[in-house]
């Protein structure tokens, strides 16, 4: 009755990692609260209470021990009974390994190892985790006995290690000691009563347990020298796939290398992505680890699952409102490959697709707006443009949080830009977006040109009339500046836009201040603003 129970109640946790890694809702919070509770406090209580009771790769081994030796009753458990020598030989030799795997910065690819990324990337048929978990339970089958525990696991090691002085010893029963009873007995041919031999524990020998390592170890290699040519999934790298720089991350990843270092490459969040767009990375240094590929989808938005089922932090968790501001990367435009260029063909899905309306046409071909744009894919996804996308995101080093600030904290901003050099500063959903240097209109007419003046706050050393009829034009909802001119003030008025000015002047003068500004002579007498930029470019052109 009692290993009917244990037997329930292990099933019951296996389940639930299962369905933490299919989509199941809310299965994740049972994950993630026995990884917590897990660690090394209850180590430190009940010895290796995770390994015995909650592993979902030790549970594995132990349902396929019983399936394959179903009328032996030897107690091989991998927390309880004796080490030989060459077995912690050979479960310090992977943990040193794993150690130096880490300190390297291949964190990725020294998670091949660890028993819960092992599971998941099974679980989500990741080819090398199906490897991995298949030669896991072959050694089960094989050593009746969970093999992979006792020789390989370095979350094992460090969790034997802490069991020593647990406050509740891993024992077999009162007065277990090295006897080696629970062990195989004689073959009929050997005298009755004689132990198995001292090498040999429950039919498997270390020489034979040391040939499933040496094979293990030669799988690794061979994954190993796939990944450096190939990625392990064709003899040529994947079409469409462009030069990042840096791999687009999963939002709330935050810093780089902070991500790297505390994501153990689950799969968890690959599981549950509903944008399906997060796949599990093949390059060394991150190996397992989850990055954006925008072939098969994109980063919804609203979208905070990954955040949300991470069970090791790794994923800053973000409310469903943060959600817009976290910019993950930045979308590059090549002309050189846009269908428009290269077809000639209208193409606007990139503009039609993109969620925050990052992107813009300007004089027929598509402008990206870095300040407003999250990096969410959108615009890879959908582009047509073979055999590369024409527009594609280059992750951040960092990810950046952008949040609104209130505008007198936005117009010293502003204003601190200008006293360091700029021109013209434009600011849009408080956040400053754009900024010009240079002598006289020309700054301001090239922001209008490029289409950054829509529904921004624009702030320049002088507006006068000529100035004001760009804002106009290019749609501006408020401006600042230094110093106006009365006709500045009235123009915009008239069209619904407030300007506000440290100083009012009747007439904007020129640069020797012995006559008026030429550009406000060029647009005298017009009132209508797009003629008047016509007669500015005229008179910048004399």
């Amino acid at each position: 009755m009692k290993t009917a129970l244990v037997l329930l109640g292990r099933g019951c946790v296996l389940a639930v990692v299962v369905a933490a890694f299919v989509r199941v809702p809310y299965a994740w919070l049972s994950l993630k609260t026995q990884t917590l509770l897990s660690g090394v406090v209850l180590t430190l209580v009940f010895g290796r209470f995770f390994c015995r009771s909650l592993c979902p790769l030790g549970l594995v081994q132990s349902a396929v021990n019983w399936l394959c030796h179903p009328k032996r009753h030897v107690r091989r458990v991998c927390t309880r009974l004796p080490e030989t020598k060459a077995q912690r030989l050979v479960r310090w030799t992977f943990a040193a390994a794993f150690a130096v795997l880490w300190a390297a910065g291949l964190g990725g690819l020294a998670m091949t190892v660890d028993p819960i990324a092992v599971f998941g990337r099974a679980v989500t048929l990741w080819w090398p985790g199906v490897a991995v978990f298949a030669l896991v339970a072959v050694l089960a089958a094989v050593g009746r006995g969970r093999v992979w525990c006792n020789w390989v696991c370095p979350a094992g090691t460090v969790y034997a290690l802490l069991a020593r002085v647990a406050l509740v010893k891993d024992k077999v029963g009162a007065g277990c000691g090295n006897c080696r009873r629970c062990f195989p007995q004689a073959t009929p041919s050997e005298p009755s009563g004689r132990a198995a031999p001292t090498g040999q524990a429950d039919g498997v020998t270390r020489r034979e347990t040391l040939k499933g390592v040496s094979v293990l170890a030669a799988a690794e290699t061979l994954a190993a020298d796939d990944k450096l040519t190939d990625g392990g999934y064709a003899d040529v790298s994947l079409p469409g796939v462009p030069d990042r720089g840096y791999d687009v991350l999963p939002p709330g990843a935050g810093d780089r290398g902070d991500f790297r270092r505390a994501c153990v490459g689950c799969q968890l969040c690959v599981a549950n992505c509903p944008g399906d767009c997060l796949k599990p990375s093949v390059r060394l240094a991150t190996f397992g680890q989850p990055v954006l590929d925008f072939r098969t989808g994109y980063c919804l938005e609203g979208c905070v699952t990954c955040s949300t089922v991470c069970p090791y932090g790794a994923l800053a968790p973000l409310q469903r409102e943060q959600r817009p501001n976290v910019h993950m990367g930045q979308a590059v435009w090549k002309k050189d490959l846009c269908v428009r260029t290269t077809t000639g063909d209208p193409c606007t899905a990139c503009v039609r697709k993109c969620p925050v309306q990052a992107i813009h046409l300007v004089k027929g071909f598509p402008v990206v707006d870095q300040a407003k744009c999250i990096g969410c894919g959108a615009c890879e996804h959908v582009c047509p443009a073979r055999p590369m996308p024409a527009v594609y995101v280059q992750g951040f080093a960092r990810q950046r949080i952008v949040n609104p600030i209130s505008e007198s904290d936005l117009l010293a901003e502003m204003r601190a830009k200008i006293d360091a050099g700029a021109a013209v500063v434009v600011a849009r959903g408080g956040v400053i977006v754009a900024s010009e240097s240079g002598r006289g209109i020309d700054p301001l007419l090239r922001l209008h040109d490029a289409g950054r003046l829509a529904g921004a706050v624009v702030m320049d050393k002088v507006v006068g009339r000529a100035a004001a009829a760009i804002c106009a034009a290019g749609g501006a909802k408020k401006v600042f500046a230094l110093m106006a001119g009365r006709g500045a003030a009235e123009l915009l008025a008239a069209r619904g836009v407030p300007l506000q000015a440290e100083k009012t002047v009747d007439a904007i003068l020129n640069r020797k201040q012995d006559g008026r500004c030429p550009m406000e002579t060029a647009v005298s007498g017009i009132e209508d603003p797009q003629k008047m930029i016509e007669a500015i470019r005229k008179a910048m052109k004399k």
